[in-house]
C-alpha cells in the first residue's frame, strides 16, 4: 500500500488501539493516558489583533438583542470581527481593497449552524428524482415516469423524499412489482423522506442477490435480529420494502458498488450542497453518520481535500458511527483516534500528507476489522460441513466487507496521496473549520414504521439496537475518551435508555469531569417522544436536546394516528427542554426536510398547541435564534469563538433583507438571506444584492 510507511510512523505517535480497548473492558480508563487537549476541547478566546485596514466593512447593521436592537458598523479583518462601533465611526478602516456592505438597517446575526444533517445523502439527492411534494399514487407514478424518461442514459435510478401516508403510496406487500411497472430493466430505489425505509424494484433486489425465498435470511440480518425489517410478499420473496438503513444497505450497497461515483464526483457534489447551505445563511453544520464507520472516515478525507483546495465554504463538525455489535468499542476508539490525529495536525505535529496517510490507515482498519474476526473464526473452526453456520456467517461478512470496501475504502487506497506534491493545495490544518468530536449511534427507527422504541408498545426483536448493557459500555467508554455521543432516539423508551446510560456514566466518571473542568456534552437526537419525568433530566445531566423544528406537524399525520394523545404534551417538547435547563439545538435533518433556517425559526416561534388546552411548546424569537447560533456553538466547544456578534469572535455572519423580528408577523414574510460570511469571506450574496 502506497500510504503504509508514513501511516505506520504516524500511528506510533497515537495511542495504542486494540490492547487499549481490551484494557477498558471492565475497567475505567486511566485519564492520565489521554492527553488533556484531546479530552477537553473547549476553544479558548481568540488572541486579539490590531487592525489597520478592514477586509470587509459592514455598515448600518441591526444587531439583535432580546431587550432591543442597536445599529452598529462592523470591521472584519483576517477571519474575525475586529471591531464594532457606532455608524460611520469606523469608516477610516476602509482601504482601497475593502469590501463595503451596507446592511441598510437590516438584521445582522451570527452565522447559522444546522446541528443535524446528512451531507452525503444531500449530495446523493443531486442526481435523483425529488418526491418531496408527492401526495398521491398518481403523482408518484407520474413524477418517477417523467424522471426515468428524461434520463435514459442512467444505469440506475434513485428517488428521495417520499412521505408516509395512510394508506401508503407504495404498498409494502406488492412494492417491487409495482415499481417494476415503472422500470424493470434497471435498478430503482425509492427512499422515504426520513431515510428509514427503502423501496426497491426487482432488478435492484436481484443485483443485491436477494431475489429468493426467505427464510433463510442473510445471516447478519438474522444475527442482529432485524428480520422483521425485511417485508416478504406472498411468495416469501422480499416484497421490496426494507426498513432501516442497516437493513436496506443489503440492497442499496450492492447497487451503489456496481454503479459508483468517483471521489472527484463526490467532492463536486459535496461542494455543491455546501454552497447551497450558504444561501440559507448557514456557516456551520453538524454532519451525522449513518451507521457506516468507513463512510465517516471516507467523508472526512473528502472534506479535508475540499478545504485544501479552497472549495469548502462552511465549517463542518462531523461524526464517526458506532454499530451495535461486538465491535462497537472499536468504532468508538476509531473515532477517538480520528480526533487525536486532527488534534495533532491542528498543533502542526502532523503535516497534511501525514494526516492523510494516518486517516487512510484508520479507514483501512475500519473497513476490515469485523471481517478479520470472522476470518479468524473460520480458520480456527475449519471450512467444512460441520461448521455450516460459521461458513454462512463468513459468506455474509465477505459480502458486507466487499461492498463497504468497494464504496468507501478502495477508492482512497488506490490513489496517490494528494498532498505529496502539494500541487496548489494548502499544507496546514483547516483551523476552526473542521472538527470530529462525536460518536453517532442509532437506538431505534421511526414512529411511522413501528421501529421506534416506545414504552407503550412491546418492542420487536432488535429494538432498541443498543441493549442497556451495551449502551452503558459504549457511552462510558466514549465519555472516558472525551468523545461526545449523539444518539438517534425517536421513541420515549430510547430516550429514557440513553439518559439512564448518561446518568450512570456521570457517576462513574465524576473524577474525570473534574479534571476536564466540564462534563462531556452528550446529545440525544430527535426526541419526538419523551416521558414527562425524563424532560427534567436533560438539564440535570447536561444533555443536549438536538431537535428539528420542521419535523413537527399539526395533528393530521400518520405520526399522530400512531401515538396516543396522552403522549402529545411531551412530544417535540422544545419549550419544556429549555425550561429544564437543557441546551436546545436545532437542525433540519436535511435532506429529509428543508435546511431553510428562517423557516425553522418562524415555525418554532409560531407553533400552536395540538389540542385546546394543550402544551404550548413555541419558543421566543431569542430562544429560536440561540438554537441555531449560541447553543450550537456550545455543543462543539466553540462558544468562546463563535455564535455571537462580538468583537474578536470569528467572522461568521448572516445579513438579512429586513428586521428578523418581522419573521413572526405573518405566514410568509419576505425576509431573505442577503449575504453570508464565513471565516471572514463572503461565501454567498443574493442575486438582487450583487
Amino acid at each position: 500500500m502506497k500510504h503504509k510507511n508514513i501511516a505506520m510512523k504516524v500511528k506510533k505517535k497515537l495511542l495504542r488501539t486494540y490492547d487499549y480497548i481490551e484494557k477498558f473492558t471492565g475497567n475505567v480508563l486511566d485519564m492520565d493516558e489521554v492527553e488533556p487537549d484531546v479530552c477537553n476541547q473547549m476553544e479558548g478566546k481568540l488572541e486579539a489583533k490590531n487592525c489597520s485596514t478592514a477586509d470587509i466593512l459592514i455598515q448600518n447593521a441591526l444587531i439583535f438583542h432580546k431587550d432591543g436592537d442597536e445599529k452598529k458598523d462592523l470591521v472584519i479583518s483576517d477571519n474575525r470581527i475586529s471591531m464594532l462601533g457606532e455608524p460611520k465611526s469606523l469608516d477610516h478602516f476602509a482601504g482601497p481593497d475593502t469590501k463595503i456592505i451596507d446592511a441598510c438597517g437590516n438584521s445582522v446575526l451570527p452565522g447559522f449552524t444546522d446541528s443535524h444533517l446528512h451531507l452525503s445523502v444531500a449530495a446523493d439527492r443531486l442526481h435523483s428524482c425529488d418526491l418531496e411534494g408527492v401526495k398521491t399514487e398518481d403523482q408518484f407514478k407520474t413524477s418517477l415516469a417523467d424522471y426515468i424518461a428524461s434520463n435514459p442514459e442512467m444505469d440506475t435510478y434513485y428517488a428521495f423524499g417520499l412521505n408516509y401516508f395512510n394508506p401508503p403510496i407504495i404498498k409494502a406487500e406488492s412494492c417491487r412489482k409495482d415499481l417494476d411497472a415503472l422500470v424493470a430493466d434497471k435498478p430503482l430505489l425509492v427512499f422515504a423522506h426520513d431515510l428509514h425505509t427503502c423501496w426497491a424494484n426487482s432488478k435492484a433486489i436481484e443485483t443485491a442477490g436477494l431475489l429468493h425465498e426467505m427464510p433463510p435470511y442473510p445471516e447478519l440480518i438474522e444475527s442482529l435480529h432485524l428480520t422483521h425489517s425485511v417485508v416478504l410478499g406472498e411468495d416469501h420473496i422480499p416484497s421490496g420494502e426494507f426498513r432501516e438503513p442497516e437493513v436496506y444497505f443489503f440492497v442499496s450497497g450492492p447497487v451503489a458498488a456496481k454503479y459508483p461515483r468517483s471521489l472527484e464526483q463526490q467532492m463536486d457534489d459535496i461542494e455543491h450542497v455546501c454552497k447551497k447551505l450558504t444561501s440559507y445563511g448557514i456557516t456551520g453544520v453538524h454532519r451525522m453518520g449513518l451507521a457506516q464507520p468507513s463512510q465517516d472516515i471516507s467523508f472526512l478525507l473528502l472534506i479535508l481535500e475540499l478545504h485544501h483546495q479552497d472549495r469548502l465554504p462552511i465549517r463542518v463538525s462531523t461524526s464517526c458511527s458506532s454499530i451495535a455489535d461486538s465491535h462497537m468499542l472499536f468504532d468508538v476508539y476509531q473515532g477517538f483516534l480520528v480526533r487525536k490525529a486532527l488534534a495533532k495536525a491542528r498543533r502542526n505535529e502532523l503535516s497534511a500528507e501525514e494526516l492523510h496517510d494516518c486517516l487512510i490507515e484508520l479507514l483501512d482498519d475500519s473497513g476490515q476489522v469485523r471481517h478479520r474476526v470472522v476470518q479468524k473464526i473460520l480458520e480456527e473452526k475449519g471450512e467444512n460441513s460441520k461448521h455450516e453456520t460459521v461458513n454462512k456467517f463468513h459468506a455474509v461478512s465477505e459480502f458486507v466487507h466487499r461492498i463497504t470496501h468497494s464504496l468507501f475504502v478502495h477508492p482512497h487506497l488506490k490513489r496517490d496521496n494528494p498532498y505529496k506534491q502539494s500541487q496548489g493545495l494548502k499544507t496546514g490544518f483547516p483551523g476552526h473549520n473542521l472538527r470530529c468530536d462525536t460518536i453517532k449511534i442509532f437506538m431505534d427507527g421511526v414512529i411511522e414504521k413501528d421501529t421506534a422504541y416506545r414504552l407503550d408498545i412491546e418492542p420487536e426483536e432488535g429494538i432498541p439496537e443498543f441493549g442497556q448493557e451495551k449502551l452503558d459500555m459504549a457511552v462510558e467508554f466514549a465519555d472516558s475518551l472525551g468523545m461526545q455521543v449523539a444518539a438517534h432516539a425517536i421513541g420515549n423508551g430510547s430516550v429514557k435508555s440513553v439518559l439512564d446510560a448518561i446518568t450512570r456514566t456521570r457517576v462513574k466518571n465524576r473524577s474525570l469531569d473534574e479534571k476536564r473542568g466540564h462534563p462531556v456534552p452528550h446529545r440525544i437526537e430527535h426526541i419526538e417522544m419523551c416521558d414527562h419525568e425524563d424532560i427534567g433530566r436533560f438539564g440535570a445531566e447536561s444533555v443536549i436536546a438536538s431537535m428539528q423544528p420542521l419535523h413537527e406537524r399539526p395533528p393530521e399525520t400518520l405520526w399522530h394516528e400512531l401515538v396516543p394523545k396522552t403522549n402529545w404534551n411531551s412530544a417535540f417538547a422544545w419549550k419544556k427542554f429549555m425550561k429544564s435547563g437543557s441546551k436546545l439545538v436545532f437542525g433540519s435533518d436535511w435532506p429529509i426536510v428543508t435546511c431553510d433556517v428562517l423557516k425553522g425559526i418562524r415555525h418554532a416561534v409560531r407553533r400552536k398547541p395540538w389540542t385546546v388546552g394543550g402544551a404550548n411548546q413555541a419558543l421566543s424569537l431569542e430562544e429560536a435564534i440561540d438554537t441555531y447560533t449560541a447553543h450550537a456553538a456550545e455543543t462543539e466547544y466553540s462558544q468562546n469563538i463563535k455564535g455571537a456578534v462580538k468583537q474578536d469572535m470569528l467572522a461568521d455572519l448572516v445579513i438579512l433583507s429586513d428586521d428578523i423580528r418581522k419573521i413572526t408577523e405573518k405566514d410568509d414574510p419576505e425576509i431573505q438571506v442577503m449575504t453570508t460570511i464565513c471565516d471572514g469571506k463572503i461565501v454567498y450574496q443574493s442575486s438582487w444584492d450583487t
